[in-house]
């Protein structure tokens, strides 16, 4: 009897002072870019609330975060100034209409253990990119007047309820777009050619 209760002793001890057992880690490591780790809850959070396209994939979504990393980096590097805190609040409150009533935004922060300051932080990063390339690409896209005359004669469908003057002057901007997406996409990939992305497996859709 006198054992008996010795091990039932010994066994009270065990279960009230046992090491915790360690916390399951839902998240994981995606990518890793030049030392800066991209988790999954980083990948789900982007395609949920900072994409526009609303039908992407967390592949689409990683992808676009890395071009995002790489990009930020540049920006940081040749110092581009910051977008002000009126720059920030107008973006915030753009993103905040994608969603239509606030309830909808407020449950998908929820979900997503997503605050207004990482929000915020990260329209900072992304109009910081486009500081970058507003000033570094954009700004050397130049456009020909025989360019813009050759899209007006084949689009001319497209036009017709315009004057010529803002015909040309819309042709410009599509032009010019065009043209900063593609020169944008070549710079990207200078920078992925030299940095080092490791990624851990590709993701399913």
């Amino acid at each position: 009897m006198r054992f008996r209760w010795i091990l039932l002793g010994l066994l009270l001890c065990l279960v009230l002072f046992r090491s915790p057992a360690p916390a399951i880690v839902a998240d994981r490591i995606m990518a890793v870019v030049n030392h800066e780790v991209i988790a999954l809850s980083d990948v789900q959070k982007h395609r949920e609330v900072f994409m526009e396209k609303r039908d992407a994939d967390d592949a689409a979504a990683l992808n676009d975060l890395i071009d995002q990393n790489l990009l930020l980096a540049e920006a940081k590097k040749l110092e581009i100034h910051p977008p002000s805190d009126d720059e920030i609040a107008a973006a915030y409150k753009k993103l905040r209409l994608r969603f239509g009533r606030p309830e909808t935004f407020g449950l998908v922060k929820t979900r997503l253990d997503l605050t207004d300051d990482e929000i915020k932080e990260q329209i900072k990063q992304q109009l910081l990119i486009q500081k970058l390339i507003e000033q570094r690409i954009r700004f050397f896209v130049f456009v020909t007047p025989e360019e813009i005359e050759d899209y007006y004669q084949e689009h001319l469908g497209e036009f017709k309820n315009q004057t010529p003057e803002a015909a040309r002057k819309a042709i410009q901007e599509i032009r010019s777009s065009e043209k900063a997406q593609r020169k944008t996409g070549e710079y990207v990939d200078r920078l992925r050619a030299r940095a080092d992305i490791r990624i851990n497996r590709p993701l399913r859709d």
